[in-house]
């Protein structure tokens, strides 16, 4: 036991793995991402320009909003995020020859959000084991 009454194993289990971690920092930062694209689109072009830069930024504002119960059990909720991790992939690819936001910042950061969460660590996190 450790000095608060608690076994240092007990705490250690409770504590989120590195790659949810960082998975869930990335879907927030690309909803941050968005919404600063947005808002600068918007008051140096105008709201046209800002309504197209925010439609290439839905899907990383839905995944910003699933990654706020990335500290709940079920595998649904990694499922969900890989899903749509690979819509944010698909749907801002348009975005790179356009040279609108996100460009390339969309796709690999969707690829690397989908790593993360395939691995042994966030599945295991994801099913409560």
């Amino acid at each position: 036991m450790s000095d608060k009454g608690v076994e240092a194993g007990e705490f250690a289990a409770e504590r989120m793995p590195g790659t949810v971690r960082v998975a869930r920092a990335l879907a927030w930062g690309m909803a941050i991402v968005g919404l600063v694209c947005v808002a600068s689109a918007g008051w140096l072009f105008g709201a046209r320009s800002a309504g197209i830069t925010a439609v290439f930024f839905v899907p990383s504002w839905l995944l910003g909003l699933l990654a706020l119960a990335f500290g709940a059990v079920g595998d649904g909720i990694r499922v969900t995020a890989v899903l749509l991790a690979a819509l944010n992939m698909l749907w801002t690819v348009p975005s790179i020859p356009t040279g609108r936001p996100p460009g390339w910042l969309g796709p690999v950061s969707a690829i690397v959000l989908i790593v993360l969460l395939f691995r042994r660590s966030a599945r295991a996190w994801f099913a409560g084991e």
